[in-house]
């Protein structure tokens, strides 16, 4: 297992990484209140693009979210387990995804399962 230490330091990094994106996207959905006079055609585009910020948004502040169960986590013995099997995640998969809640095993059989749904 990864020193406490040394997650805690990765996993803070990202939360911060992650918070100056949604900064930098609310800060861009600010700038792209259309004004008035806005063209018809460009009406278009501006939503699109807004819609696409906005899931940007959702995403980072799952992100976000997922690091911040992962801190709590980090201090009880759950860290590290998997929320759905209760198997040990390997110690590869937390030094690339140290947020990581599920195996690999179960992440990728939760995503099929969303695939499916679709």
């Amino acid at each position: 297992m990864l020193p406490v230490d040394d997650i805690r330091e990765k996993l803070l990094t990202q939360r911060r990484n992650l918070l100056r994106q949604v900064a930098q996207i609310e800060a861009e959905l600010l700038w792209l209140e259309p004004d008035v006079e806005s063209r018809v055609q460009e009406q278009g585009e501006w939503e699109s693009l807004v819609q696409l910020l906005n899931r940007l948004h959702e995403r980072i502040q799952a992100e976000i979210e997922a690091i911040d169960r992962a801190l709590v986590k980090l201090e009880t013995v759950q860290y590290g387990r998997c929320e759905q099997c209760g198997q040990d995640i390997p110690q590869s998969r937390l030094e690339v995804v140290p947020a990581a809640d599920m195996c690999l095993t179960c992440d990728q059989v939760g995503e099929n399962q969303a695939a499916l749904r679709k």
